[in-house]
């Protein structure tokens, strides 16, 4: 999954356990620079900012 691509905009994300989360992307990680070794992103949802990992994200779609 290509995650950089969703940096810095609003997104719609599906999660493998059926939530859908819906926010702005405030930074991507690469995972060199992730201790989970994972790529991720940190999105605004609501105003709480949350990381959600490429292994938990069935779907992400800009809207």
């Amino acid at each position: 999954m290509k995650l950089w691509k969703f940096n810095r905009t609003d997104v719609v994300i599906t999660l493998k356990n059926g939530v859908i989360v819906r926010g702005f992307v405030e930074d991507f990680c690469d995972a060199s620079d992730n201790a989970e070794e994972m790529d991720s992103l940190l999105v605004d949802v609501d105003g709480t900012l949350r990381e959600y990992f490429e292994d938990e994200i069935l779907s992400i779609s800009a809207t």
